[in-house]
């Protein structure tokens, strides 16, 4: 018999991502996966910093349940306390014998997993683990958090590591969504590059990138994303006439610049823990769009399929770079069109087999 299978995650309708400044990628995941129709019940919890009146179209999405207390407009001390109060009222209307999904696991959402598991044990938890950072050294809310991490029923995690518990455990890089809509493909090689998402120096190693394609004036660099050194992007964008700063953008606006491209970066330094423990969605994003993926990291989960690596260091990116301009447009095109590829691999039919796998 299917468990009621419940989905708790941190989304608002798509108009309303960037006004509350929630992730993007963590957003377009979560709607990805909610596409399968695999959930008879989505709850949404926002971030700590979102506070005060909540747009009222918020509270109509049919796709989900936004669970928003009246604390979160009285003050910052009650705003940051409210998380509890809601976490409260989500275990009130969970019912016994319910298969939940957690996206990651941590102050929004710890007290309900525990609450869950001491006094509903009949209530199956199980976490997708997206984005986790390693506590090296010292005490942390994470060694908390992982340790309920590997105390749930099941995971799904980005990425294999050695941290989470292999019982009743499974790697998926990433989902991409039901879609009829086709997606274009690469028909000849342009010299475009995106460099897209959040911008700082340890996830997307912002300073080396710019510095590289400002020598690559033959490359036209497009970037666009959050939390990078807007005035170092807008003076290289000034000084340099290859390099396009183009702010946060909305997503259609975002995907039709991802279309005008023919290589997507990922330029991510292993070296921070920030990177250990996860997989980059603009990775999965830009293969489903058929898009040619470069990237300063070997990733084993989506062995098979064809991307350049190139090295991280700034000789031996600017090396790598120049190297892939070498080829031939013949050569360069066994690296685009992988889109029904990635659909195979990654779709919301393989994440709904995944997840009944991983109830049974």
């Amino acid at each position: 018999m299917k468990k009621y299978r419940i989905f708790w995650t941190c989304i608002l309708p798509e108009h309303l991502i960037a006004q509350y400044r929630l992730s993007f990628a963590a957003c377009n995941f979560s709607y990805n996966l909610m596409s399968g129709c695999a959930f008879d019940k989505v709850y949404s919890s926002m971030p700590l910093y979102v506070g005060g009146e909540m747009s009222k179209e918020a509270f109509s999405d049919k796709r989900f349940e936004l669970i928003y207390d009246r604390w979160r407009k009285a003050g910052k001390f009650k705003q940051k306390l409210a998380t509890f109060k809601e976490q409260f009222t989500m275990f009130q209307q969970i019912p016994k014998d319910a298969s939940v999904w957690f996206y990651n696991l941590n102050t929004l959402n710890a007290l309900l997993f525990v609450m869950l598991k001491l006094l509903k044990p009949s209530v199956q938890l199980n976490v997708i683990v997206l984005d986790f950072t390693p506590v090296n050294r010292g005490f942390g809310l994470n060694q908390i958090y992982l340790k309920l991490i590997n105390w749930a029923h099941g995971r799904i995690c980005l990425a294999n590591s050695e941290l989470f518990k292999k019982e009743n455990s499974l790697v998926l890089p990433g989902v991409v969504p039901y879609s009829s809509k086709t997606r274009p493909e690469i028909k000849s090689i342009k010299k475009t590059v995106l460099l897209s998402g959040v911008l700082s120096e340890e996830i997307s190693m912002l300073s080396m990138v710019l510095d590289v394609f400002s020598k690559l004036s033959e490359y036209e660099l497009h970037i666009t994303g959050i939390k990078g050194n807007e005035l170092m992007l807008q003076q290289y964008a000034n000084n340099h006439s290859n390099i396009h700063w183009h702010g946060q953008l909305p997503f259609n606006v975002y995907m039709e610049l991802l279309h005008h491209i023919t290589f997507q970066l990922s330029t991510r330094d292993i070296n921070f823990p920030e990177n250990q423990c996860n997989f980059p969605s603009k990775i999965i994003e830009a293969l489903f769009h058929n898009r040619i993926i470069i990237s300063t990291i070997h990733y084993p989960q989506i062995e098979g399929m064809k991307y350049f690596t190139v090295k991280p260091t700034k000789e031996e990116f600017h090396n790598g770079i120049r190297a892939i301009a070498d080829l031939s447009d013949e050569e360069l095109l066994r690296y685009a069109n992988q889109g029904n590829v990635v659909e195979r691999l990654f779709g919301v039919e393989v994440w709904n087999q995944a997840m009944a796998k991983i109830e049974e």
